[in-house]
């Protein structure tokens, strides 16, 4: 989700910590133009409508085959990177951004055709390699309400989330924004660009990381970044069918140890009746790609010992996602 995060400020409420949020219009534009020279300057051999659109399918245990779908425009204005599909591995390349759908007819996209996964009790695992993006890039995994969604949007493919990328504001939850250095959860109602992160890097819930460096990253003990590893998130609901919560599990082959974090609270939407709402309804699955130098909301120190000082961009190749699986939460 190129461009869609900002910088911080200090919430009046204890319950938020420090948060992600817009700067003053200036520095905002002047982020803004020196993501759009980087994109460029990556994409200035490609033109619109040269990405490949349709990139066959993919098995989801519990949710069938699935056509993956490639974006032609990263933001508007912006060619986007290609996404490739290798015997059900999804690769996004840099500025890559692809969705799941029932169907894909090249040429053409149509909101009616994305799938809208119901994971209110339910569970989704699948496995992601990062092993090549270091600090400043961004692989990402994350539901938005696309199937909702009627506008076509400024990237031509009906694309929202919530920070309106694309010009078009819905929910979204992000499963993963993630580097081998850092890694963030975050929960997103419609026109909460900010949102409320959890995990490690940068600027989080309560300015509280959920695991540090010993635990996850490049070498680390319980998820060694080095290699893949698995995501599993766990979307549980109380007595009354509501979401009560999004559990987070990362776990590696071989490890005797996980890391796992609740995100039980929200209080922009405090009982979760929105998110519910659009978990209910169904969200369609995105994957992603794309790198700024500055990022250190993901992966900066926050206030305590996160892993970046400088973000690099040196994010070598594609990230991976693959092995996608549902089930019922336990």
């Amino acid at each position: 989700h190129f461009g869609s995060r900002f910088h911080l400020c200090r919430s009046s409420s204890p319950s938020f910590g420090l948060l992600r949020c817009s700067e003053p219009l200036a520095v905002m534009s002047a982020h803004a133009s020196k993501f759009v020279v980087m994109a460029f300057a990556t994409l200035a051999s490609r033109a619109l409508g040269e990405v490949e659109q349709c990139l066959g399918t993919i098995s989801v245990a519990g949710a069938g085959t699935l056509a993956v779908v490639a974006t032609q425009v990263n933001m508007p204005g912006v060619p986007a990177g290609p996404v490739r599909n290798v015997g059900g591995n999804i690769l996004p390349e840099m500025w890559g951004r692809a969705y799941f759908a029932k169907s894909c007819a090249s040429g053409t996209y149509n909101n009616s055709d994305y799938e809208a996964w119901q994971l209110l009790g339910k569970k989704l695992t699948y496995t992601t390699e990062l092993s090549q993006a270091g600090c400043g890039c961004n692989a990402a995994m994350y539901l938005v309400s696309m199937r909702q969604n009627s506008e076509v949007s400024g990237c031509m493919d009906y694309y929202c989330d919530a920070n309106s990328v694309c010009g078009v504001n819905c929910h979204e939850i992000d499963i993963q924004e993630a580097n081998k250095y850092a890694w963030h959860s975050a929960l997103h109602k419609q026109w909460d660009g900010n949102g409320l992160a959890q995990g490690y890097g940068g600027w989080v819930r309560d300015n509280h990381f959920d695991f540090g460096r010993q635990e996850y990253g490049p070498g680390a003990s319980c998820v060694d970044t080095n290699q893949p590893f698995q995501v599993s998130v766990a979307f549980p609901v109380n007595a009354d069918g509501h979401l009560r919560a999004m559990d987070m599990t990362l776990s590696q082959n071989g490890k005797d140890c996980q890391i796992q974090y609740s995100m039980d609270r929200y209080p922009a939407d405090e009982h979760f009746e929105l998110l519910s709402q659009a978990l209910r309804a169904g969200m369609t699955p995105v994957v992603s790609y794309w790198k700024a130098t500055d990022m250190l909301w993901l992966d900066g120190p926050g206030l305590g010992d996160g892993p970046c000082r400088e973000d690099t961009v040196q994010c070598g190749t594609s990230p991976q996602f693959y092995g996608f699986s549902i089930e019922d939460a336990a």
